[in-house]
């Protein structure tokens, strides 16, 4: 399958996305103006939803933990597990939440 070069501009901004337009256009043979219009149009269409910075967090003395909490609950009338589920994702510490099959309804991420 051949990749065309709006795909290579993508794929060059989720490697890097402070690529700037001119280095992107080398690497693509396209122009600095194409390049340009493609990722203005890619962020109007919402295919390009927002630019995230990796940060190494342990350069600062920061240590991050994650951990994986499996919770069994009741189902709330008419809404299932959603309402459930909803109400533990509000919390700032939660970072998702999956329903899962098995033993536990949800698994939080914290």
């Amino acid at each position: 399958m051949k990749v065309s070069s709006k795909d290579e501009i993508l794929t060059i901004l989720a490697d890097d996305a402070r690529t700037s337009h001119e280095k992107i256009a080398k690497l693509t043979g396209r122009t600095v103006e194409e390049v340009s219009k493609t990722i203005a149009d890619y962020e109007s269409r919402g295919v390009i939803k927002r630019y995230k910075t990796t940060i190494d967090w342990e350069k600062l003395g920061v240590e991050e933990v994650l951990a994986f909490i499996d919770v069994k609950v009741l189902p709330a009338r008419d809404v299932g597990f959603d309402a459930v589920a909803e109400r533990i994702y509000r919390y700032p510490e939660v970072r998702s939440v999956w329903l899962v099959s098995g033993g536990f309804d949800l698994r939080v991420v914290v």
